[in-house]
């Protein structure tokens, strides 16, 4: 593995405060544009294409859908570049809707507009990857070198085509010519990890996207792919980045890293171990965001004297609104709601948008039992980020047991009810807002569904969560188990969050 440049704490700081994506009001008035433009002309195909790469892009994709097909109807024969990109893009919208032979003959009638086109070749060479034929997908993926020499697309799509017929070691001698192929870019160590995650070589995985990691400007993708690797097999990416510590000439980066991806990972234990181990060996090293991820671990270690002491540090270092919005969250932990609320309204004052600091106010209204202010600060969340499924929610609950309103609270519930996101998490709120408005079943299909996927620790948990709430406790208590199997470590979760309609705290006495 070759030796990892220095980092810089501060930037690996900045790197895991990801605030929430907003809902642009922008895109909202193009939507309403252009279904203004289609009532005067229905058979307008080039807005009709417009709005469904617009609904492409807020994965809504079944709108798109039904835009893309009337489009493909009305465009002339001559308008060929507008009927290339509709037809490209029903393969994209096809491929999320996961039914491949759409995608496949959407891009292959792309592909009789423009033979030659090498984006359009590469994309039919994954289709072919998803229908499980990986050895149409390899010629295909061949045939890109006479339009591109030493294409990297056609080594890294031959990679994943001889991988899919387990031929592992054609497969590394193809990602060594991808490599090869464009060695300064992050993005090539990223994708390598990718293939060493499909022949289950975690390990090699791990290396690869700590590499892309020291190379990149923008770190989020090779640490998504190093946290998503954490949350699956900790002990891989660990090892990769123990090795570069040994290496480096300084190690604090490579251990406040650890302790990132640790904490990010739910591996609280881990993380507080190489966050600990940091602020020993560099004590010098007074940087608040070290003190605010090891909050973090302690919290989710349930030792909440830790975290608070942690957070106290990081905030007397100078922390800012995230720091004192965890505070916020530890204080609640320790049954200080007052002092949860007077820290969040602060983080509010340092950042008016901070959804987690609006977050932290109300749930400490509404343990103040503040049913009316709780709702005023739900509301402002609601308004920046209009599908934040847990405000919805926390405000049905204000509504339903603190303000006594149940039309209003059924009106959150069917809301969340219409959400469509398919993450554990948010069906779990839909369920439960099922349930709350007499759906059980409707909630009860929901989860079973989820679960009938591969679930993870996290979603086994979020089961848990579900049917503790819905009255099953032997169903919860199941979940639960296999949560912990699996390897969660929340324990402030398990052992004492209560936040409502959202904790375990029905089968709590069950849990071991």
């Amino acid at each position: 593995m070759k030796i990892l440049k220095p980092l810089c704490c501060l930037a690996l700081c900045a790197s895991f405060m990801c605030s929430a994506q907003q809902i642009n009001p922008i895109t909202k008035a193009m939507l309403n544009g252009y279904t203004e433009l289609l009532k005067e002309n229905p058979k307008d195909y080039q807005t009709l294409y417009e709005r469904a790469a617009q609904y492409y892009s807020l994965s809504r994709y079944d709108d798109a859908h039904s835009d893309l097909v009337k489009a493909l109807e009305y465009t002339p024969a001559k308008e060929k570049a507008l009927r290339e990109s509709a037809l490209s893009l029903m393969a994209d919208v096809a491929i999320e809707m996961k039914n491949y032979d759409l995608a496949l003959k959407s891009i292959d009638e792309a592909l009789q507009l423009s033979p030659s086109n090498y984006a359009y070749t590469y994309k039919k060479g994954n289709i072919l990857l998803y229908l499980n034929r990986p050895e149409e997908a390899y010629k295909v993926f061949s045939s890109m070198q006479t339009m591109k020499p030493r294409s990297q697309e056609a080594y890294f799509g031959m990679a994943k085509a001889c991988i899919a017929q387990k031929k592992f070691a054609e497969a590394e001698d193809l990602m060594k010519e991808a490599e090869n192929a464009d060695v300064a870019n992050y993005l090539t160590y990223c994708r390598l990890g990718d293939l060493y995650m499909d022949m289950e070589q975690p390990e090699n995985a791990a290396t690869n996207y700590l590499l892309g990691f020291t190379m990149a400007k923008d770190s989020q993708r090779p640490l998504e792919s190093l946290i998503s690797l954490a949350d699956k097999n900790y002990n891989a990416v660990a090892t990769a980045l123990d090795f570069a510590a040994d290496k480096a000439e300084n190690r604090l980066p490579i251990l406040f890293l650890k302790g990132n991806i640790a904490c990010e990972s739910g591996n609280f234990s881990q993380a507080d171990v190489a966050l600990t181990q940091l602020l020993s060996d560099f004590q010098d090293a007074k940087i608040p965001g070290v003190y605010a991820k090891l909050a973090q671990a302690k919290l989710g270690e349930n030792d909440l004297a830790g975290a608070l002491q942690a957070i106290d540090n990081a905030l007397t270092l100078g922390g800012g609104a995230a720091e004192y919005a965890l505070k916020s969250e530890i204080d609640l932990a320790n049954g200080n709601a007052e002092k949860a609320l007077q820290d969040a309204s602060k983080a509010l004052t340092l950042d008016a948008n901070s959804n987690d600091a609006m977050m932290a106010k109300a749930k400490a209204q509404i343990a103040l039992k503040d049913g009316n202010g709780a709702a005023e600060t739900l509301n402002e969340a609601i308004m920046m980020r209009p599908d934040n499924q847990e405000a919805l929610l926390l405000r049905a609950y204000t509504n339903q047991e603190l303000i006594k309103n149940t039309r209003a609270a059924i009106a959150d519930f069917n809301r969340i009810i219409l959400e469509d996101d398919s993450t554990f998490p948010a069906i779990t709120y839909k369920a439960l807002a099922q349930t709350k408005t007499g759906k059980k079943m409707d909630g009860d299909a929901n989860i079973e569904a989820a679960l009938n996927g591969s679930p993870s620790k996290d979603d086994y948990y979020w089961a848990a969560v579900y049917f503790s709430q819905s009255g099953n406790l032997e169903k919860a208590k199941d979940m639960l188990e296999k949560a912990t199997f699996n390897g969660y470590q929340n324990q402030y979760k398990i052992k004492t969050d209560n936040t409502p309609w959202l904790n375990i705290g029905p089968i709590r006495h069950l849990a071991k």
